[in-house]
């Protein structure tokens, strides 16, 4: 019949048979089985028997039921030996006639010798070692401690098993990839090294130890019937085996060891389990500590490269502002990571000439920043081999089309060409945000290129023609360019900042001079969003004629 065996708690030793359909744990005194402590629910869980199955359901307690240390959260069916617990109560379910126990859970009365124990139990268990064990284990956590090297650390774990565990023919350690069945061995070791490339491991008792957090002996596993007559064993030739969860501090199983016989007579016992689960608490931490190790070098060595290419990047913009008598310019550039896909520049052009460009790839991070750097020289390069500005924007897109294709992006730029003895400006824009005018004769701000001279983004069509518009210059006025970093800027309640904002920023500034309006911009941005983290690449930059 099955039952309940009390491993913990009130009736500690006892075997409850479970009668009925419906079988209730609780604290209420009707409860078929009562746990008379405060932190269990009145009717905590309940076992059902459906289509001849036994169920466990949790009755939205306070604490929680769990099955095998993991919480359930609907109608879950019990397997024997499954281990129930709520609060400091733990039973096991048994599904035939009950064995008896020893102490820890171990069954005494089978045919063979089999046990399972819980990973937590381990540094308790040592307790019970000879000295002779203890010293061994210390030597051995010692060793573990003088490395963080994964690699080297692994094959030293399986070198100290076999010293320790005379009877060892095969050892594995065993990786489970998170989020994935697969089952990686690690490190494969035999007694004898020209048997190593035939050894195999048994999947089934692997995903058992994995899926229970428990440890597993067997000291005969061909007759155990809790592998179920598995084909590894036999094909394996697997006699004497234990299997132990590798745990995380996190308390997430990440893997196993494996230690198994092949000769009948070399047999594991329980003494032999409890060594081996205090050996693998160590290894635990041991490897816990070389994967931490590893992740901070790795993240380390980006931090490194990330900081080396933001002065690369930062290399590829401007030094110094241009000095145009009769004209002051200002920008500023703050992307939202290491480096980003904004950029902006100042290039010389012949009769005195000048190009201010701003640009901005779509996305953050390294790919738009590599993109950015092959924007950077290929709009020095087409500006400086063709006079026209709306052919120039025109052959930077041609240039940009493939990679820009390959890649999935984008890129849009504002561009505006001064030519300071007839202060005339010519613009072109590129799916961009229009550039703000500021007219000092008024003092009021106005969008210079309409929707209608705006072109596509660069990298989208081959061949594209691109218009230029012209503003003549007035003394006090100004070209302010901006990438939509500015406009995108968003607060805690998720508000854009939005070209409304914009325009509020700037109305009343007052006065054209570039570094103020760049300023008052940014100081309206950053009052916006106060608190909030930045989410976009940030770049400004303007000119004005003083004169």
């Amino acid at each position: 019949m099955p039952s309940l065996h009390i491993l913990k708690g009130v009736n500690q030793g006892a075997t409850v048979p479970l009668q009925g359909e419906r079988f209730v744990i609780g604290r209420n005194p009707e409860c078929d089985v009562v746990i008379p402590v405060t932190s269990v629910s009145r009717e905590h869980a309940q076992l059902l028997r459906l289509q001849g199955r036994y169920h466990i359901e949790d009755l939205q307690s306070r604490n929680g039921t769990f099955v095998n240390n993991q919480a359930i959260t609907a109608r879950t069916v019990l397997k024997n030996n499954d281990r129930i617990r709520i609060c400091d109560f733990l039973a096991v379910f048994l599904d035939t006639d009950p064995p008896t126990f020893d102490d820890d859970g171990g069954q005494e009365n089978s045919s063979t010798v089999e046990a399972t124990l819980n990973h937590n139990s381990s540094m308790m268990l040592l307790d019970t070692q000879p000295a002779e064990k203890l010293r061994l284990l210390l030597e051995i956590s010692a060793n573990l401690s003088k490395t963080l090297d994964l690699d080297a650390l692994l094959p030293k774990i399986v070198d100290s098993l076999f010293h320790l565990f005379k009877q060892a023919d095969r050892g594995f350690v065993i990786l489970a990839e998170e989020g994935s069945p697969r089952l990686m061995p690690k490190v494969v070791k035999t007694r004898r090294p020209q048997d190593e490339g035939n050894a195999r491991f048994s999947r089934n008792i692997v995903k058992q130890c994995l899926e229970t957090r428990q440890a597993f002996l067997s000291d005969d596993a061909s007759q155990d019937n809790r592998l179920q007559l598995s084909q590894s064993v036999v094909d394996f030739r697997i006699r004497s085996v234990m299997c132990v969860p590798l745990v995380t501090a996190g308390d997430r199983t990440y893997g196993v060891i494996q230690l198994d016989t092949q000769d009948r007579a070399k047999k594991f016992n329980k003494g032999d389990l409890e060594l081996l689960l205090g050996v693998a608490s160590q290894a635990s931490i041991a490897l816990d500590n070389a994967r931490m190790h590893q992740e901070a070098v790795a993240r380390e060595r980006l931090e490194r490269d990330l900081k080396l290419a933001h002065e690369v990047q930062l290399s590829f913009l401007p030094q110094k502002l241009p000095e145009v008598p009769g004209y002051e310019f200002h920008a500023f550039y703050r992307p939202a990571y290491m480096v980003g896909g904004d950029y902006y520049d100042f290039i010389p052009l012949p009769n005195r000439r000048i190009a201010m460009t701003l640009g901005d790839v779509a996305g953050k991070g390294v790919p738009a920043a590599l993109l950015m750097a092959k924007v950077s020289s290929e709009a020095r390069f087409c500006f400086l081999t063709e006079p026209d500005p709306a052919k120039v924007v025109a052959k930077l897109n041609d240039l940009l089309v493939e990679q820009c294709a390959r890649h999935e992006r984008f890129v849009t730029l504002a561009a505006v060409v001064l030519d300071p003895s007839s202060h005339l400006a010519t613009l072109v824009n590129a799916g961009h945000l229009s550039p703000r005018l500021y007219r000092h004769v008024g003092g009021t701000f106005q969008e210079c290129v309409s929707r209608k001279q705006s072109g596509l983004a660069l990298g989208i069509m081959e061949g594209y023609p691109y218009e230029a518009s012209q503003v003549v210059l007035q003394p006090g006025d100004a070209l302010l360019i901006y990438t939509d970093g500015v406009t995108d800027a968003s607060n805690v309640r998720d508000e854009l900042f939005s070209a409304k904002g914009v325009t509020a920023a700037l109305q009343g500034a007052g006065s054209g001079s570039p570094k103020g309006l760049i300023e008052r911009l940014l100081k309206a941005v950053e009052q916006h969003t106060a608190g909030a983290q930045q989410n976009d690449d940030i770049t400004l930059a303007a000119l004005a004629r003083s004169r």
